[in-house]
C-alpha cells in the first residue's frame, strides 16, 4: 500500500493498543498507527534511542535495510530520514561471487541508527503515541489483555488493553503467555551451528567502498560493513561479523592473530592490533536458534518482529521485522480498529504473515556457517540466477514464493 492510501483521520472508537518493545517493529507499527489517527502505548525496558549507545562493539554488526525493509519505510513515509542518518546501500560484493548489485534505496547502519531515524520520524505524532522508557513488564495475559509493568524505582501499574502487541524480541515475554495461556498455541525450537564473534576494522581507510557489505572470507563467513562514524556525514565505522561453525575463544592475543591469519587473512589487513586484542576477549555468540509458532495471535495478544519469528541471520531480520508490523497495520485497517475487530485483525494478520515468517526460517536454514554443501550452492545458485538469497531482498517477491519457487527445484534446496 503507498503512503498516500493511509488514512489520516482519526478513527471512530478505536481500542487501545499496547506495544511491547521499541525495537524496529514496534516503532514501524507505532509510527504506521498514527499517520493513520490511531493511538498506541509503547512500552521499552531500555532507555530512549537518542541517549543510547549508537552500537555495540560486542553485536554490532552492519544491517543493510533492502526490499523488504523499503518496502516499510515507504509505507511510513520515513524514507527522507534514512537518507539523512545513514549510508546508501548498494549491494554486496562476495569472494568468488563478484558483486551483486542493489539499485534501489537501501541503507547500512547499525541498529542504533535504525531506532534513532524511526524515533524522529514518530516524533511528530508525540499526540497519538505514548512512549514508556525505562519500563519492564512483569506479566502479560493474553485472555484479558492486561498487563503488570514498572518503571524503573516505581510501583507496579495494572492496565488492561484490547490489543497487546509482541514486538518484544526472541525472548518474548507476550509470545510466552500466549504458550501458556492460548488453547493450541505451541512453540517449535531448533538449533542451528551458528555463532558469531566481532571484530572491529580500524585500517580500512578507503579501501573498501562503505556503499557495499564486504565477503572477506567464505570459511569461515567473514562479512565486514560501514556504519556513519561520529566525526560528520563522511565518516564511517567498519565493523566485520565472523560466522563459524563452532563457538571459538581464545587464550590470547598471538592464538587469536593465529585463528585470523590461518582462516581469513583479510581480516587482518584491516584490523589493528587493539582491535585483534579486543577480538581475542570478545564473546562468540550462538545466533543459529530459529522459533516457529503454531500461529502469531491468540486472544488479545498478537506477535510481530522476532518475537513472532526469530531465526538465524541472512540479512531480513530487521527487515521482515519492519514488514510484519507493515502487514499488522494494514490487517488493522482491514478489519477495523474498534475493540471487537482488533482480534479479527490479529487472526488476518496470522493468515497473511505466517507464511512469510515460516519461508525466511526455511531459507535461513540453507546458509549454515562453514557448511562445505551450502557455500558452494550458493556460489552455484548466484551465478545461475536461482540463489533464494538474493531473491530473498526483493520487495516485489514475497519470501513465501521464493520458497515455493525453490521448492520446486527439489533436490537443489533441499536441506
Amino acid at each position: 500500500m503507498e503512503p498516500s492510501a493511509l488514512r489520516s483521520d482519526p478513527v471512530k472508537s478505536p481500542g487501545s493498543i499496547a506495544i511491547l518493545g521499541a525495537g524496529p517493529a514496534g516503532l514501524v507499527l507505532a509510527i504506521a498507527l498514527a499517520r493513520r489517527g490511531l493511538s498506541a502505548t509503547v512500552i521499552e525496558r531500555d532507555i530512549p534511542p537518542d541517549i543510547a549507545p549508537r552500537f555495540n562493539p560486542d553485536r554490532s554488526y552492519t544491517i543493510d535495510i533492502s526490499g523488504h525493509g523499503l518496502k516499510a519505510l515507504r509505507h511510513i513515509d520515513a524514507v527522507t530520514e534514512f537518507d539523512r542518518r545513514m549510508f546508501r546501500f548498494k549491494g554486496l560484493k562476495i569472494p568468488g561471487r563478484g558483486t551483486e548489485e542493489w539499485t534501489l534505496p537501501g541503507w547500512t547502519g547499525s541498529r542504533g541508527d535504525i531506532l534513532r531515524a524511526l524515533s524522529w520520524v514518530l516524533g511528530q505524532y508525540t499526540d497519538r503515541v505514548a512512549l514508556e522508557f525505562e519500563t519492564n513488564v512483569e506479566s502479560v495475559d493474553p485472555v484479558s489483555g492486561s498487563l503488570t509493568s514498572r518503571q524503573r524505582s516505581g510501583e507496579a501499574n495494572v492496565r488492561s488493553f484490547d490489543l497487546l502487541v509482541g514486538a518484544d524480541g526472541a525472548g518474548s515475554a507476550v509470545r510466552s503467555a500466549l504458550q501458556a495461556r492460548i488453547p493450541g498455541f505451541s512453540v517449535t525450537s531448533k538449533s542451528f551451528p551458528n555463532y558469531c564473534t566481532m571484530i572491529e576494522l580500524d585500517n580500512v581507510g578507503d579501501r573498501l567502498d562503505r556503499h557495499y557489505l564486504h565477503g572477506l572470507s567464505t570459511r569461515p563467513f567473514c562479512v565486514a560493513g560501514a556504519i556513519r562514524g561520529d566525526d560528520g556525514q563522511d565518516s564511517a565505522r567498519w565493523f566485520c561479523a565472523i560466522g563459524t561453525k563452532d563457538r571459538i575463544g581464545f587464550s590470547g592475543t598471538g592464538e587469536a592473530r593465529k585463528f585470523l591469519q590461518d582462516r581469513c587473512p583479510r581480516v587482518l589487513e584491516f584490523a589493528g592490533d587493539e582491535q585483534v586484542e579486543a577480538f581475542a576477549g570478545r564473546t562468540c555468540y550462538h545466533i543459529g536458534r530459529s522459533l516457529n509458532c503454531s500461529q502469531l495471535h491468540g486472544g488479545k495478544a498478537v506477535l510481530i518482529g522476532d518475537a513472532a519469528a526469530p531465526y538465524p541471520p541472512i540479512g531480513q531480520g530487521v527487515n521482515g521485522a519492519m514488514e510484519s508490523a507493515m502487514v499488522l497495520d494494514q490487517c488493522i485497517q482491514d478489519a477495523g480498529s474498534s475493540p471487537d475487530r482488533l482480534p479479527r485483525a490479529a487472526e488476518k494478520y496470522t493468515e497473511r504473515w505466517k507464511p512469510e515468517a515460516d519461508a525466511v526460517s526455511w531459507i535461513s536454514e540453507r546458509s549454515l556457517f562453514e557448511n562445505r554443501f551450502h557455500t558452494v550452492r550458493a556460489l552455484a545458485t548466484s551465478m545461475l540466477g536461482m540463489s533464494i538469497f538474493e531473491q530473498a531482498k526483493s520487495a516485489e517477491v514475497p519470501y513465501s514464493q521464493v520458497r515455493r519457487r525453490a521448492e520446486r527445484l527439489w533436490p537443489l534446496w533441499a536441506r
